[in-house]
């Protein structure tokens, strides 16, 4: 008797638990075969009186209220789906030559240790269509350091916003052999280059191209502290507005789970004046991207080959020169495939009178089998990923005024990327600086530079 009690205490537990009513019939059913075995017994005791019953929810009550208090103790809670990951950068600098520093002192060698960037980001849906994926999504993330003291040019570890947006699908999203379309407004990277795009945990250099470069001061989210001398169209910097993107024709290889579109185009209206700030002037700015893919299955040669063009139209504020006129066009070629690939991107931009220009080719080589799909995928056991080693070399011209002669900064990074895990990597790279005369003549920074960076995320 006492064990068929237990077994009913069980399934009224689970039922209660699961609040499903097959458990309720199948604790049913079950007292009506013990009560017919032992309907020849007179022994009264066999029958669940009200008290035993009583003791059960009163056991059941007590479970529920300690599954709750755990639940609500230990357990985030959010009113929407939320996934939280971050990036941190860990960097070891060493600036080479004699050069003098910000306060003007004379300098031989000098590097340091610092936290040069730490994301997190929050993310996930307002809106979920399980019928054909028009989902409203959203993205949120901070970022320390957010750029430099005024006083005494010492990064500054205020949290700021880094991305806030809002995404909407237009077009299902669940068929991967169908074009998709999708709005984001809010706080996001501008719709221009090859560089600028990247993520921060996706650039293959600890520091970003000068042409990519915000010349605000500012470290921009960290990738670019030290960089030298100050270049750059602020292409990396974030802006706010509304980005329409999309693709055409898409390809699906599906033995290898691979899409590739042979169109894919983007268009924003920004306010122009760069992250968590207002627009300073009476225009909006527009840019655009259009990008070609190589329409190829997964194990073509030809995977990975992409060619782009970029253009950025708007205007900005200064007390100097009031409000003038920006302008900005790119092209860009890459080819990402293993062992080797390269990227090419060339970027001609004015700002009211002054013309400037950039280059940037990136070199690499893989060592692993990282990148290669099938064997990445294989089944092992623990916290197992092969490991990669990516040797690269990258040539970076920088024109800051065309209009001038010996005034190119040239920058060549030697580096190596090694890849120890899934989200875990050790950067390398030496950076040899050379100066034209004109430039020369007014910068008193180092030449050279040595860089470490652990970066990893989660």
């Amino acid at each position: 008797m006492k064990k068929r009690n237990t077994k009913i205490i069980v399934l009224l537990l689970g039922a209660y638990l699961a609040g499903g009513h097959a458990l309720h019939a199948e604790v049913k059913a079950e007292s009506v075969q013990e009560n017919g075995r032992d309907a020849g017994s007179a022994n009264t005791d066999q029958v669940v009186t009200r008290e035993e019953l009583e003791g059960v929810r009163s056991e059941i009550a007590t479970l529920q209220e300690r599954l709750d208090r755990t639940y609500e103790r230990n357990t985030a809670q959010t009113l929407r789906p939320l996934f939280v990951s971050g990036i941190a950068q860990l960097r070891y600098s060493r600036f080479e030559n004699r050069y003098r520093n910000n306060f003007g002192n004379p300098q031989d060698n000098q590097g340091g240790f610092s936290l040069n960037a730490l994301i997190l980001n929050f993310q996930g849906n307002l809106k979920r269509d399980y019928e054909e994926g028009r989902n409203i999504n959203y993205l949120f993330s901070v970022v320390t350091p957010s750029g430099l003291n005024a006083s005494n040019a010492t990064p500054d570890y205020t949290l700021k916003p880094l991305d806030a947006y809002i995404s909407y699908h237009f077009r299902p999203s669940l068929d991967p052999e169908g074009s998709l379309l999708q709005l984001i407004v809010g706080q996001q990277k501008k719709p221009f280059g090859l560089e600028a795009l990247a993520a921060e945990d996706k650039k293959p250099t600890i520091l970003s191209a000068q042409s990519a470069r915000a010349n605000l001061g500012a470290l921009d989210a960290g990738v670019n502290s030290g960089a030298f001398p100050s270049n750059g169209f602020g292409l990396d910097a974030r802006d706010i507005g509304v980005v329409l993107k999309g693709d055409l024709f898409p390809k699906y290889d599906a033995a290898f789970r691979y899409r590739v579109a042979p169109v894919e185009y983007s268009i924003g209206l920004l306010n122009g004046s760069g992250p968590n700030a207002i627009d300073n002037n009476g225009r909006k700015d527009i840019a655009g991207r259009l990008v070609f893919n190589a329409p190829v299955d997964y194990s073509s040669i030809f995977r990975g080959l992409s060619a782009g063009g970029s253009i950025y139209n708007g205007s900005a504020f200064s007390t100097a020169l009031g409000q003038y006129d920006v302008r900005r066009a790119g092209a860009d070629l890459s080819y990402v495939n293993t062992p080797i690939g390269f990227t090419y991107e060339f970027v001609h931009g004015k700002d009211a009178s002054t013309t400037k220009q950039g280059q940037t080719l990136t070199i690499f080589y893989n060592i692993g089998e990282q990148f290669v799909s099938g064997y990445k995928a294989q089944d092992r056991y623990d916290d197992w990923y092969p490991t990669t080693i990516q040797p690269f070399v990258r040539f970076d011209w920088w024109d800051s005024d065309t209009s001038e002669t010996d005034n190119v900064t040239e920058i060549t990074t030697i580096g190596l990327n090694w890849f120890l895990a899934q989200t875990t990597k050790f950067q390398l790279n030496y950076n040899i600086v050379n100066l034209g005369e004109h430039v020369a003549a007014t910068y008193s920074g180092p030449r050279n530079q040595l860089l470490a960076q652990v970066q990893y995320s989660f």
